[in-house]
């Protein structure tokens, strides 16, 4: 028993020490607690403060399509403002309150990008032309508004930088330009084919001019050669000029011929003319082997005027027979056709006073040349015409050469 007593004292003893000592440490612990929570109460209250909207109360500008002054209050704002271009000037008055603080901006404005502190009342004065979007927002004690008031700005441009003025303008002056290049091509062609009809013209005038000079030296020739070759030589006469002028007859319609062609047919005249004069006259052909003769093109009738004036001018005066050398060859897309004659020379010939010059007018070198000009108006590459005097070692004539260079693919008025 009086173990039993001790035991319970102590344990009561041993309770009760240690019910002391929670107590003394519970009881600041709970005051502390209760402190702070109601401190971060408060602050959650004061931190917590209801929020608050700003109000816009009215709103003034001249719109842009009837130029009158608009009054608007916030129920009846629109989300776009469209400013005249004259008076793009915008009013706005926000709700007063001395406990906000309101800021705005303006995009694309220079100076008014970032927000701007201001009162109650705004004033935007000569905004830029385009589209702006404004921005305007208060603050109470640092808090922002529950809401941003926001709304587009149209300034228009000028007439003169609207783009369907723009637009206008360039398709009437691109309208103009192809007016003026239509009608400058078609006066153009008009004038191309004015020149064309005249070449055309001169082109077969040139050939009547020279063919009936041709035929009647070559009538002249045949009584000649009936009186005095007879029989035989006036029918061999007769075959080759029967032969010669149904050739010229054929190409009196054409504008260019193959060289096989030229070649027999400046052979043939050749030959003529030494029956017609009873004078012998050799004719030699030098043609580059690598020209294919049926698919080489020269201009039609453009030899027989130089082997004329070789014949009149050079051969016939001589004492002797005559050489003609006909050469032909293919030089950077050209033909160099080159007719050589052994006559008196061109210096000789002027200073003779022979009776067939006297009465004989030769105009077959013009006729080359305007022939020739004809020619290079359809052409790029241009066809050429040289005349080259001749000498022995000794300084003497020893004749006459004459150059023609035809470009392969050369053009007529017809192709």
């Amino acid at each position: 028993m009086g173990a039993k007593t001790i035991t319970n004292k102590m344990l009561r003893h041993f309770n009760l020490q240690i019910h002391e000592s929670c107590q003394s440490i519970t009881k600041p612990f709970f005051v502390v607690f209760f402190v702070m929570l109601s401190c971060f109460l408060s602050f959650k209250a004061f931190s917590q403060q209801p929020e608050f909207e700003i109000k816009l109360t009215q709103l003034e500008y001249v719109d842009g399509k009837t130029n009158q002054i608009v009054y608007l209050n916030e129920a009846s704002v629109p989300s776009t403002l469209v400013l005249s271009r004259d008076y793009n000037h915008v009013y706005i008055q926000l709700k007063k309150d001395a406990t906000i603080q309101y800021a705005y901006k303006v995009t694309g404005e220079t100076g008014l990008l970032n927000w701007k502190n201001t009162t109650n009342e705004i004033h935007l004065l000569g905004l830029t032309r385009g589209v702006h979007k404004l921005f305007v927002k208060g603050t109470r004690n640092g808090i922002n508004s529950s809401n941003t008031i926001q709304f587009d700005v149209f300034v228009p441009s000028p007439i003169y930088l609207r783009w369907w003025f723009i637009t206008s303008i360039i398709l009437i002056v691109v309208s103009i330009f192809y007016l003026f290049l239509t009608l400058e091509a078609k006066l153009l062609r008009e004038r191309k084919n004015k020149n064309l009809q005249v070449s055309n013209l001169e082109a077969k005038a040139y050939r009547a001019q020279m063919n009936p000079h041709f035929i009647f030296n070559a009538l002249n020739g045949m009584q000649s050669a009936m009186v005095l070759g007879g029989e035989q030589e006036f029918n061999k006469y007769i075959t080759s000029f029967s032969k010669l002028i149904r050739n010229t007859i054929e190409m009196s319609s054409v504008d260019k011929i193959t060289l096989t062609d030229e070649i027999a047919y400046i052979t043939n005249y050749v030959a003529l003319q030494s029956l017609r004069l009873e004078k012998e006259i050799k004719m030699n052909l030098d043609v580059d082997a690598s020209i294919d003769q049926e698919a080489a093109y020269l201009p039609c009738m453009m030899l027989q005027p130089i082997i004329e004036n070789a014949i009149v001018h050079g051969i016939i005066p001589k004492k002797v027979s005559g050489t003609i050398t006909l050469a032909v060859k293919h030089v950077d897309d050209m033909l160099v056709v080159s007719v050589t004659d052994d006559g008196i020379g061109r210096q000789a010939a002027a200073m003779l006073k022979e009776r067939y010059q006297k009465t004989h007018q030769s105009f077959a070198t013009q006729i080359m040349k305007d022939r020739i000009d004809i020619f290079n108006y359809y052409n790029k590459r241009k066809l050429a015409f040289q005349i080259a005097d001749l000498h022995h070692d000794d300084g003497t004539a020893a004749g006459t050469k004459v150059t023609l260079n035809v470009p392969v693919d050369f053009k007529t008025r017809h192709k």
